[in-house]
């Protein structure tokens, strides 16, 4: 295991985190209160998207959330997806497709507590800092729920959805699991 892997399991003990492995792209991550999570279970084949149009897709469905609140975002520079504020990342990505359906997803920064980011190294970028909606607009902003109804509105727009089915903490299984 990676010297900065021990240093995260050490910080997950100390700020009583929970930690999990998941395979999908990206490095380490954190979620957290005060940030919208999107996990879509897409079939790629379906909407006619290839893997790197569907990371696109989702950066610009970030980029299109933040401009809702004034905020210039852009998609990141070659080897860093995600989306940025300048030099500062507001949203990041960790994709899985597998048999051409997608998995995990996107993580956008609304206020959470930026100290958290201090103590990883999120998305395997060390030289660039992390940021929140609430920082780059200085502003009161409206309840998580209603930021996170906006998001979902931005990737229906985009992906061309009219109806989205949502499932708080869904039940996913293997083909070989069973449920008891």
């Amino acid at each position: 295991m990676h010297l900065s892997c021990w240093r995260s399991l050490s910080l997950i003990e100390k700020f009583e985190l929970s930690f999990t492995i998941h395979k999908r792209g990206g490095d380490i991550t954190f979620h957290g209160p005060q940030q919208t999570i999107l996990y879509p279970v897409i079939s790629l084949c379906e909407i006619g998207l290839g893997a790197r149009n569907y990371v696109e897709k989702l950066e610009s469905t970030m980029i299109e959330l933040a401009s809702l609140y004034g905020v210039k975002a852009c998609a990141g520079q070659k080897g860093e997806k995600g989306v940025w504020v300048g030099e500062r990342k507001i949203g990041a990505i960790g994709v899985r497709i597998s048999y051409g359906i997608t998995s995990h997803g996107l993580a956008f920064n609304i206020d959470p507590d930026l100290k958290y980011f201090k103590h990883i190294v999120p998305c395997g970028i060390a030289d660039k800092e992390v940021t929140s909606l609430r920082r780059e607009t200085g502003t009161l902003l409206p309840a998580e729920e209603v930021i996170h109804e906006q998001l979902i509105s931005c990737f229906a727009g985009l992906f061309g959805y009219s109806t989205i089915t949502l499932k708080e903490n869904p039940l996913i299984l293997s083909d070989n699991e069973e449920i008891e």
